[in-house]
């Protein structure tokens, strides 16, 4: 009897750790890093300013998008086969809130104004809209597969990935406003508040891959212009050195002067999906390459590389908390 009470013992220890939210590696407060969410292993890997792997998360769900929030320390991690999105502490590794959700979320925004989050839901066809408590307050329909979002505060941008649409939510009451066409497969937007436009690029349709970046004016809301960028551009930055565009589909970083004339071009990685800036330099994720590259933001020469996990998607930074 005692044996048997001994094994139940053991076995309730084992089921209530399973149940326990896991946690990782914490990252100290003030530590500035460039991460990348790795959808090839499900991981993050957290990179120093001279581009070594100086922490690393082997994620227990299948996260296929990331959000660092303002505060700089909470990171929302998401993902469309997931049943919550999930809120966690850098600094201390562990699990903060969860929001019940339901499948096919694949993007979400915070919201300052609102106080709030907006998420994209594929399977719905809604942008659904939740208050800082994790209740939702309102569900917008929209064309079908909305997934790249911003956000001026007044308004957010949706495009659908499928409905070839982009919709104008008007953030006071949650309603359309107003809705453009724009080419199928539209994926990677960049939000010029002062300029107001948007850049929209995109993978094409059937066997026509998409070899420009679609120009929206915010005032006419209309198309304003294309600007060359083959093929498939997929991924946007804008500092003082101007803007610039990553196309997967041929591999090329793109940087444009701030009158949407290239100034410099470079092959970089395999199959890229992601670019951003980190102390000084640009980096790229190399999805079939498993590598970072540190490039100079002026001429576009490749300066490094340092290895990652497998498949890397994504990039976020962290180096100036406001």
């Amino acid at each position: 009897m005692k044996k048997k009470t001994h094994l139940l013992f053991i076995l309730f220890i084992i089921l209530l750790a399973g149940c326990q939210d896991k946690s990782y590696q914490p990252v100290k407060e003030g530590q500035e890093f460039a991460a990348t969410l790795n959808l090839g292993e499900f991981s993050i890997d957290f990179l120093n300013k001279k581009g070594e792997v100086f922490g690393h998360w082997e994620l227990h769900k299948a996260y296929t998008g990331a959000r660092l929030l303002p505060d700089g320390d909470t990171l929302l991690l998401f993902g469309p086969e997931l049943e919550e999105v999930d809120f966690y502490s850098l600094k201390t590794g562990k699990l903060k809130r969860s929001f019940k959700t339901g499948k096919g979320i694949v993007n979400g925004v915070y919201l300052k104004n609102n106080l709030g989050f907006a998420f994209a839901d594929k399977e719905s066809n809604a942008v659904r809209f939740f208050n800082k408590n994790g209740e939702e307050i309102k569900s917008v329909k929209t064309k079908p597969y909305p997934l790249e979002m911003e956000t001026d505060g007044q308004y957010l941008y949706v495009a659908s990935f499928k409905g070839k649409a982009l919709a104008f939510i008007n953030l006071d009451d949650y309603s359309i406003e107003s809705e453009l066409s724009i080419p199928a497969s539209s994926t990677g937007m960049l939000l010029r508040s002062k300029e107001s436009e948007l850049w929209i690029g995109g993978h094409g349709e059937g066997t026509k891959p998409q070899s420009f970046i679609a120009v929206y004016s915010l005032k006419t809301q209309a198309l304003k212009e294309q600007i060359p960028a083959p093929l498939m551009p997929v991924d946007f930055y804008e500092n003082n050195y101007g803007l610039y565009a990553l196309s997967h589909g041929t591999n090329m970083l793109y940087r444009f002067d701030f009158d949407k004339k290239l100034k410099a071009q470079v092959e970089v990685g395999a199959n890229p999906f992601a670019v951003s800036s980190f102390s000084g330099k640009m980096i790229v994720a190399g999805f079939d390459s498993n590598e970072v590259y540190w490039i100079d933001p002026e001429t576009l020469e490749i300066e490094g590389k340092t290895k990652v996990g497998k498949g890397p998607f994504g990039i976020f930074t962290r180096e100036k908390v406001e």
